[in-house]
């Protein structure tokens, strides 16, 4: 035994630990056990004094009988325990080889065994002979019904065998022809599989859960045209069909459970939306016969298109390197709104296109609120109405409103997320300090006090907030984005927030002007882009364009005439409201003496004129027809 209380092997004198029963190396079982366990024959401690081989020079172990490196016998070695030695190896390896024989054999036998199929007569796959009903449907075998295959049909068919599961496939770096070939054969059996066991009225709700699992929305759409509800639910053959291509699914499913388990968010939008207008239609006694309408937002009509939108978004957004001020900033600011031709419409079509783009009930809670279209001069005169977009019901609501409002697209890739939250968390520096002194002024003004540790934690809060998508953003989060636009951001909403009840909570404090007041002004633009709050969700508001581009009027007071509070001043630019606004902001004055903001429409880019065009296509095509 050895100073640190090892044990060496007699075999390959490698020094093991006290625990150990065999020999790491070589499996050789442990001669003397050490203390502590029942067993206790004396160790043999090996002599201290190691042999030089002559063959190669390695000093080995006094109880090695063979150089450790080149295999040489030591030379006053015998012939008996030479042998002894190779028995004590051969043992430990033998029953590791003897193990993995038998477990050939019975695979192989297992082969053997399962070479004879048979031919399902209702759904046509091929099972194993051992299998006593069939693996999809479930179907007993009965003589004359189901075809018996031969060894020669057998052999063609193993080879064409489908996979467990897609995921070997995504694995393969290198597919060959003969794996695209036994794919296109698992379809196609699985085409005729599904051809025999549904029935001819059921093909829309299969398509539409395969759209669910896939992303399609066509699919999805065109059963819900045709269908009374979202409610329907699979049944066990259903699943049966569906699991094909190796895809599980259970009883009991609907179309939103296929769409949430397979991350599918467009398919789960297109489902509240339609459950949405269905609950409106059936609480309003004046409705049409027709059934309710879908969502047809231009991103959502034309999806290639919003993507590449997406893509040349998410290339405009840069960060500051320069100075002490690294936050993201919009290379390109652009400005959305509706084409003029939607004007040259019929009065019934114009109405469907409004239904199939704004947030009804958004836009009914904002005028009766009288936060927008309030005044006549504005509506009529200058033909600045707002209408309200829709947008995901989510906590992404705000950042999809944003870039509603500059690209026509909502932020479904996260790209302005993460330069919120990467300019939130770079440039605390800036921020902090104006908004620890804006929110005293407004804890000091409601008569109340706020900790420097509670303060601390609250910005953390709101940090962490801008990282998760989502969640629900706060004021902080629309003034960094004014930063980010490099242009103000108008908010027109609700005064108090109400439970269910409709009885008043507390106050809401988003309505008002979001200046970049941290950017130079030279640097951002005057044109501002308008937002809309209702009961904690925000939606785009928009104008349609003005045949002589003069722009859209904003009011920058309300319908009592009060000038809209500038948010995030500090306490020096207290009572310089009215300068900072025309400083930030073009402004004039109606001749009836309201106070407004001009929004300029400048060249739109091109890959989102293209997008409106697409999407404006299908309702000219309608018109003509």
């Amino acid at each position: 035994m050895s100073n640190d209380g090892k044990w060496a092997c007699t075999v390959c004198s490698y020094a093991n630990w006290p625990l150990a029963r065999k020999c790491v190396l070589c499996l050789t079982p442990k001669e003397a056990v050490a203390e502590g366990y029942k067993n206790k024959p004396e160790v043999i401690q090996p002599p201290s004094v190691k042999w030089t081989c002559k063959k190669c020079t390695f000093d080995n172990w006094p109880v090695s009988l063979k150089c450790t490196m080149c295999q040489a016998v030591k030379d006053d070695v015998s012939l008996t325990e030479q042998i002894s030695t190779t028995e004590v190896a051969c043992t430990a390896t033998g029953t590791r080889q003897s193990r993995r024989s038998r477990k050939h054999k019975s695979t192989s036998q297992d082969t053997i065994t399962t070479k004879d199929k048979w031919v399902c007569g209702r759904c046509t796959y091929v099972n194993y002979n051992k299998s006593r009903k069939c693996v999809m449907c479930q179907m007993v075998p009965t003589p004359g019904y189901c075809r018996q295959l031969s060894n020669s049909s057998t052999s063609s068919t193993e080879t064409n065998e489908p996979r467990r599961s897609n995921r070997t496939i995504e694995k393969c770096k290198r597919p060959d022809r003969r794996t695209e070939r036994r794919k296109h054969h698992y379809d196609s059996d699985s085409k005729k599989q599904i051809r025999n066991v549904v029935l001819q009225e059921d093909w829309p709700w299969i398509n539409a859960c395969i759209g669910a699992i896939e992303g399609d929305t066509v699919a999805v759409e065109k059963y819900l045209a045709q269908a009374d509800g979202i409610h329907r639910s699979l049944t066990p053959e259903e699943c049966r069909v569906l699991s094909t291509d190796g895809i599980a699914v259970d009883p009991g499913q609907t179309l939103g459970h296929l769409a949430i388990r397979f991350s599918n968010p467009n398919i789960a939008v297109l489902l509240c939306n339609f459950q949405q207008q269905a609950s409106r239609s059936s609480a309003t006694t004046n409705t049409a016969s027709a059934g309710p309408t879908l969502k047809r937002m231009p991103s959502f009509e034309c999806p290639k298109t919003a993507n590449e939108v997406r893509k040349i978004v998410a290339s405009h957004l840069s960060q500051n390197t320069r100075g002490d001020f690294p936050c993201y900033y919009m290379c390109d600011p652009v400005t959305f709104v509706l084409p003029q031709d939607i004007r040259q419409f019929s009065v019934n079509l114009q109405s469907r296109i409004f239904d199939d783009i704004l947030d009804a009930d958004a836009q009914r809670v904002l005028e009766a609120e009288r936060c927008i279209n309030w005044s006549s001069e504005l509506v009529d005169i200058y033909c600045s109405k707002l209408y309200a977009l829709w947008n995901r019901s989510a906590g992404d609501c705000l950042l999809d409103s944003s870039l509603q409002s500059t690209w026509g697209v909502s932020d479904r890739d996260g790209s302005l997320r993460k330069a919120l939250s990467i300019s939130l968390s770079l440039a605390t520096d800036k921020f902090y300090p104006r908004w620890i002194e804006y929110e005293r002024m407004y804890a000091a003004h409601m008569h109340y006090t706020l900790s420097d540790r509670q303060l601390t934690g609250t910005w953390q809060k709101l940090i962490k907030i801008a990282e998760q998508p989502g969640k629900s953003l706060e004021q902080t989060h629309i003034f960094c984005l004014a930063h980010i636009l490099r242009r103000p951001i108008i908010v027109y909403g609700v005064k108090y927030v109400h439970n269910y009840t409709g009885e008043a909570l507390d106050l809401a404090r988003f309505e008002g002007i979001y200046l970049p007041l941290l950017w130079d002004v030279d640097f951002c633009v005057k044109s501002p882009i308008v937002l809309g709050y209702t009961r904690g969700h925000f939606s785009s508001l928009v104008g349609i364009q003005a045949l002589n581009n003069e722009g859209m009027y904003l009011p920058l007071v309300d319908a009592q005439s009060r000038t809209l509070p500038v948010h995030f001043i500090t306490e020096q630019e207290v009572g310089l409201q009215d300068e900072i606004i025309r400083e930030w902001l073009e402004t004039t004055v109606t001749p009836k003496g309201t106070l407004c903001a001009i929004q300029r429409v400048a060249s739109c880019n091109i890959m989102s004129h293209h997008l409106v065009e697409e999407w404006l296509l299908k309702y000219r095509k309608t018109s003509t027809t």
